[in-house]
């Protein structure tokens, strides 16, 4: 019998890394900030843009204030605007749906694939055709999520999207240091988002977002907008509409501690995750990853018929959960207008998705403790359907 550790389980944990990476360390890059003084897009964030770009084997990295900025700003470079319609995931957070809308386009939902709960390639073609169909809106491009850090299918959706004339914008903001088929997160699609919120595989200390890139162009776009559309040349020209989407330096200073511990953390999620995969009961079913993949594992989430129940036993037990999604995006009260496609898949999902602690700190005592405790629900629930 295993008992229960002696210290709290976390879901999440944002601050373990500060003692490994060194308290020191991170203070040191603080102080270098009020030393010099630039504190929005200073040096730190430039030397950022630089690492992670070598990082993902992109040739450009434009850091921002957020994801939802990422997203935006890389719509806004595309240029997107009223009359286009934009395919976004249901099943994730609002922000790849928010940021079409926040430049006047159409959010066409797609469900996810069951096993993978990624954007169902072929329900995206099925949207396709509808809009096509209808006549009323310009095909701009397509946002699959690589929810809880798993990355989309993107042979399939780059030749669907590419055949009908448009671009692919990756939403990686759960899955920086993920890898698709020997690309790492960043590099997937025509251009990526992603969001170093705390919670992230790579988080900073608030908000904190970036564009990947491979053409010049669409880079430069980025930076402009990022500033309200200043011209490079002319500071005080805006030659395009913008927003205040800039990274301050001292978010840059954390990541670039964070970048030093970043490979060691995927790896300890890799090992978390495989002692689920392993050993948690066949009664939960469990996220698949695609093929020559790796996810980063910014949650590991499950799915189960008694969800709700299963939450409750966790929580009982000192066990924390989290229910990412209660409510599919075209559910929402501010999309509901757009709500015009079954989502089926995204529905069930929403009722069923349990995301249960993941963390590159969880040591075997914790993972012993938690594989206990979920076990002992799915025979408990064996029994009574026996």
């Amino acid at each position: 019998m295993t008992s229960k550790p002696s210290k709290p389980i976390m879901l999440f944990d944002c601050k373990t890394s500060q003692s490994v990476i060194g308290k020191n360390k991170i203070m040191n890059a603080l102080e270098k900030i009020l030393d010099h003084g630039a504190y929005c897009q200073g040096p730190e964030t430039r030397e950022l843009d630089e690492k992670l770009a070598n990082y993902s084997g992109t040739k450009f990295c434009a850091t921002c204030g957020s994801g939802t900025d990422a997203l935006t700003l890389a719509l806004m470079a595309w240029g997107v605007k009223p009359g286009d319609a934009v395919f976004v995931s249901s099943f994730t957070f609002v922000s790849s749906a928010e940021a079409p809308v926040l430049l006047g386009a159409t959010p066409i939902f797609v469900d996810s694939d069951p096993n993978t709960y990624t954007m169902d390639p072929k329900d995206l073609q099925r949207a396709i055709d509808e809009v096509k169909k209808e006549g009323k809106l310009n095909l701009k491009a397509v946002i699959p999520v690589d929810i809880f850090g798993s990355p989309c299918n993107y042979d399939e959706i780059l030749k669907i999207a590419h055949d009908n004339g448009m671009k692919v914008l990756a939403d990686s903001c759960q899955s920086y240091g993920s890898v698709y088929k020997g690309k790492k997160a960043g590099s997937f699609a025509d251009m990526s988002a992603t969001s170093f919120y705390p919670t992230k595989p790579l988080g900073c200390y608030g908000d904190g977002g970036a564009v990947f890139t491979n053409s010049s162009e669409e880079n430069e776009l980025v930076k402009s907008c990022r500033v309200h559309g200043m011209s490079p040349e002319d500071h005080y020209d805006n030659v395009r509409l913008g927003l205040t989407g800039r990274m301050n330096s001292f978010q840059g200073a954390v990541l670039l501690q964070k970048l030093t511990v970043f490979d060691q953390e995927l790896k300890d999620r890799f090992r978390v995750a495989k002692r689920y995969d392993n050993e948690l009961d066949s009664y939960f079913g469990k996220q698949q990853i695609l093929d020559n993949c790796q996810s980063a594992y910014a949650l590991y989430t499950i799915n189960c018929a008694d969800r709700d129940e299963l939450m409750s036993y966790l929580k009982e037990n000192g066990i924390p959960c989290g229910v990412y999604y209660p409510r599919p995006v075209n559910t929402q009260t501010a999309y509901a207008k757009w709500n015009t496609r079954p989502l089926p898949v995204c529905e069930k999902l929403s009722k069923t998705a349990l995301s249960i602690p993941m963390t590159p700190y969880l040591d075997n005592e914790d993972l012993d403790y938690i594989i206990r405790v979920m076990n002992e629900f799915a025979a408990k629930k064996k029994v009574k359907a026996a």
